[in-house]
C-alpha cells in the first residue's frame, strides 16, 4: 500500500476502533442493567457495535503487513515492553471480534429463548473490556516515538 493509503486506513481504523469500544461499553452497560432486549433501538445499537468491531478488525488486518514489515522490529528494538503489548493488542482485537459476534448471535437467540441473554451480557462485557484494552494499548504505542 502507498503511504497515503496507509495513513487513511490508519485514521479509519483508529476512529472505528474507539467508536466500537464506546458502543460496546454502552451495550454492555445496558444489558447488565437489564434493559429489555426486545427494544428495537437496542438491536440497532448491538448490531452497530458488532459491525464497528468487525470493521475495526478488518482495517487492522489491512495494516498488519505494513506493521510487520516496517514497524515491528523498530518498536521491539526501542521498547520490548511496548512491542509485546502491541502483539497482545492483536490478540485482544481477535477476542473483540469473537465476543462481539457471539454477543450479537446470542442476543438474537434470546428473543426466542430468554436463557441466552446471560451469554449475550457476558459476551458484550468481555468484548467491551477487550476493545478498551486494545484501544489504550494502540494509543500508548502510537504516542511512543521509536
Amino acid at each position: 500500500m502507498m503511504p497515503d493509503a496507509i495513513r487513511r486506513v490508519l485514521i479509519f481504523h483508529g476512529f472505528v476502533a474507539w467508536l466500537g469500544a464506546l458502543l460496546l461499553f454502552v451495550v454492555a452497560i445496558l444489558l447488565v442493567q437489564g434493559r429489555s432486549q426486545d427494544k428495537p433501538w437496542l438491536r440497532v445499537l448491538t448490531t452497530s457495535a458488532t459491525i464497528a468491531a468487525i470493521l475495526s478488525f478488518v482495517s487492522g488486518m489491512l495494516l498488519e503487513a505494513h506493521y510487520r514489515i516496517h514497524l515491528k522490529q523498530r518498536l521491539f528494538l526501542s521498547s520490548r515492553v511496548l512491542g509485546w503489548l502491541f502483539e497482545r493488542k492483536m490478540h485482544l482485537s481477535f477476542g473483540v471480534l469473537l465476543f462481539a459476534s457471539i454477543g450479537l448471535v446470542t442476543l438474537l437467540l434470546s428473543r426466542s429463548d430468554p436463557r441466552f441473554i446471560r451469554s449475550a451480557r457476558a459476551a458484550y462485557v468481555f468484548a467491551a473490556l477487550f476493545a478498551l484494552s486494545a484501544c489504550l494499548i494502540s494509543s500508548a504505542v502510537g504516542v511512543f516515538k521509536p
